[in-house]
């Protein structure tokens, strides 16, 4: 695999992730209790025996630059990592084509015979070199890896149909109208060097100032020109990309026996190596059907959940079918439904208050009105807490609401009722 580059795109804003990336980039949001999403990207490449990484990253930097500084000072001599941002001051990536496009001289310096192309947004569990190896058996030009998805998500992704032989004889990204194919794009692109350099170079030529694009111009342009071939992925994948499908694939972990085995010892998952105390479930505490990490004081019940590191539960709080991400002091009393629950840092609780204060509700089941500034964002009874924000005591949160991040008690202005798809947001404090 030394012949290989892996490049990986980490720069997105997941924007429909929207309170979770507004002061972090999409691959670095909480995932499974102790990851982040590109943890998984990352350790599925090394796994994969590939040694040279490239990290495109572009968009909240500093929140991937701190993760990465935490969880890969790896041994160079098991990967090189490289960190690449645009070369000149002036530049920004307009998307992951031009982004690739302008980081070319790295991809020649290292020289490589294949580039795997890689988004840094999903989680997955793949062996690349399976993809590799079809590129090589097909003799292709190009090689996407596709996967079958639910006929009415078909305008999420880029559509392929192929024929007998694997080839890619028609491509349209995020159709508009209903398809019958639903063969979709994964994003994940193995690219012979030179097909790769000539094609980028004509389409940065043809595009001008625009921008270049994989999904839009540069893959159905190659389609006939240049040998481009599916590969049919049925392991485990999932895009993360939207609140609906990021608080589904995480509860999935919970099962007795998910598709993606946090277990497996033959997949090692890579991540920040924390030397934390042991989670504890206290004198009143009930934990059922639910991962529960470090650091974490259990004194309330916790079904059907997850409870990142540092989380603790007042006596006779309860958490239902929720992620509680890190950091996050429930109050006595408050009953948690459906939730998402955003980090907050440790100096918020130094004196042991509650950021969500005694006898709330937050959160529910069953159908409800939309949130009302992102109705097709948010629809499915899920009510976001964003970062660093609090709920004051006896306030009742509902279904489809956002509080955003770093709202204070005083911005509720009183109010202790927030109905179904409201949202709080932070008012400007002035500082003396």
């Amino acid at each position: 695999m030394n012949k290989i580059l892996s490049i990986v795109l980490a720069g997105g804003e997941g924007e429909r992730l929207l309170p979770l990336t507004q002061r972090r980039a999409k691959p670095v949001v909480p995932f499974g209790g102790v990851y982040r999403i590109i943890d998984f990207v990352l350790s599925n490449i090394i796994n994969s025996g590939i040694h040279d990484i490239g990290l495109l990253i572009q968009y909240q930097p500093d929140s991937m630059l701190k993760h990465l500084s935490f969880a890969w000072t790896i041994d160079r001599a098991i990967a090189c990592l490289d960190i690449l941002f645009p070369k000149r001051a002036s530049e920004h990536y307009k998307s992951p084509a031009d982004a690739v496009y302008k980081r070319i001289d790295y991809i020649l310096e290292k020289n490589p015979m294949y580039v795997v192309i890689v988004p840094g947004d999903y989680v997955s569990l793949i062996d690349f070199r399976e993809i590799i190896k079809f590129h090589e058996s097909r003799n292709a030009d190009l090689t996407v890896a596709g996967t079958l998805v639910d006929p009415d998500k078909t305008d999420r992704f880029g559509m392929m149909t192929v024929n007998s032989d694997h080839e890619v004889i028609h491509y349209v990204e995020k159709p508009t109208e209903r398809i019958k194919s639903r063969f979709a794009s994964m994003g994940i692109y193995v690219f012979t060097l030179d097909v790769l350099v000539r094609r980028l170079v004509e389409e940065e030529r043809e595009c001008g100032p625009n921008g270049i694009s994989f999904t839009y111009g540069m893959l159905p342009r190659m389609i006939g020109r240049d040998r481009v071939v599916a590969f049919p992925f049925e392991g485990y994948w999932r895009d993360v990309g939207t609140i609906d499908s990021y608080f589904e694939a995480n509860l999935e972990l919970i099962k007795i026996m998910p598709e993606l085995n946090l277990y497996d010892t033959r997949n090692p998952l890579r991540s920040r190596l924390r030397f934390e105390p042991p989670a504890k479930i206290c004198e009143f505490g009930s934990v059922k059907n639910s991962i529960v990490t470090q650091a974490s004081l259990i004194d309330g019940r916790v079904e059907r959940s997850i409870i990142f590191p540092h989380v603790r539960i007042d006596k006779g709080a309860e958490v239902y079918d929720s992620l509680i991400m890190p950091n996050n002091h429930i109050g006595e009393g408050t009953v948690i439904r459906r939730a998402i629950l955003d980090t907050v840092s440790r100096q918020q609780h130094i004196d042991g208050r509650p950021n969500i204060g005694n006898n709330c509700v937050i959160g529910g089941y069953g159908d409800a009105r939309a949130n009302i500034e992102y109705p097709h964002r948010l629809n499915s009874s899920i009510t976001v807490i964003g970062m660093e924000s609090e709920i004051p005591a006896d306030t009742v949160v509902g279904r489809n609401c956002i509080i955003h991040p770093d709202v204070r008690a005083s911005d509720y202005n009183g109010r202790r009722v927030i109905d179904d798809g409201e949202n709080i947001h932070p008012q400007i404090h002035t500082i003396i």
